[in-house]
């Protein structure tokens, strides 16, 4: 089982790293801060590497996204992505965004995943913030540079779609969760696989579009199913999905040249499916699918070309 996270305690007795440290390999540890240094910008994020990390070996890499006015040790912990990402045999970093100053205690911060955020986030390039991550990491550990993947809840998912569409070079397959964007004239360089998971019952970014009742900001987010049918034209997929129907959700396949996914949860808000979220307190329901182990099974099956 992987180390607790200590934000206060365990993570600075961890080792620190900077992007002007020393680029030999690190030797194993559980919970690492990275420090880096990206267009001027001092930026950080958590990484977990296997507790039996074997350097004979190659790692694929999740990227895990938090939401937008959360913070990554609240994504980590409501994701349970560090622990679920070792047992799958992940390396896995959960960058910070860009902090924000609201009306509420505590650590908030976005990303710049569209035009709409580039004012709050003082115009941070979170695509090169990425794009550095991954050289950071493959620097120091055994890193499969072609099973790179990124996956995000809210704001954090559209972050997933951004990288998707400006690093299809570096980022080999994508499972936003509970957040989508259009590609705003933006194109991938390849057919890249999608799995999107979402609730009926989301009230912060409803899958029909628009407003929700609880949605934070004036912006009215893009309906999923149209997000869908974009993704299933970039990835030459099939306008007639195979559904797979289980309690209380079902998988809509589109196969393609890459495929796409929509796995729609009934009567579920917005949060991380199997999990909790970054703004209210959730106890998964039974019949909600486990988001987090489906998108890292995901992975699994696909590999940049």
């Amino acid at each position: 089982m992987p180390m607790p996270i200590r934000l206060a305690a365990a993570l600075l007795l961890a080792l620190s790293l900077t992007a002007g440290a020393p680029t030999a390999r690190a030797a194993p540890a559980a919970d690492i801060t990275l420090n880096l240094l990206v267009g001027g910008q001092q930026r950080t994020a958590f990484l977990h590497v296997p507790a039996n990390l074997d350097p004979a070996r190659e790692y694929p890499l999740v990227i895990g996204f938090h939401g937008g006015l959360g913070n990554a040790p609240g994504y980590i912990r409501n994701s349970d992505l560090f622990a679920k990402g070792e047992r799958a045999g992940f390396i896995v970093v959960c960058p910070q965004g860009t902090p924000v100053a609201v009306a509420m205690a505590g650590d908030h911060r976005v990303w710049n995943s569209g035009p709409e955020y580039a004012r709050a986030t003082r115009g941070a390039d979170d695509v090169a913030f990425t794009r550095a991550l991954i050289d950071k990491i493959a620097a120091l550990y055994p890193l499969d540079v072609r099973r790179v993947y990124a996956t995000g809840f809210s704001n954090g998912a559209q972050m997933a779609y951004l990288l998707a569409l400006k690093a299809s070079d570096a980022i080999a397959a994508i499972a936003p969760m509970s957040g989508g964007r259009s590609a705003d004239g933006l194109a991938p360089g390849r057919p890249v696989p999608v799995m999107h998971f979402h609730g009926t019952a989301d009230g912060y970014y409803p899958f029909e579009g628009g407003r929700g009742a609880q949605s934070i900001g004036p912006a009215s987010h893009v309906a999923i199913d149209a997000v869908i049918a974009e993704w299933r034209g970039f990835d030459n997929a099939r306008a007639r999905a195979t559904i797979v129907t289980h309690e209380g959700w079902e998988m809509r396949v589109y196969d393609g040249a890459a495929p796409v996914s929509l796995v729609l949860v009934q009567g579920m808000g917005h949060q991380i499916a199997g999990g909790s979220d970054d703004h209210l307190p959730h106890q998964a329901m039974k019949s909600e699918p486990d988001a987090v182990a489906m998108a890292l099974g995901f992975f699994g099956e696909h590999a940049l070309p």
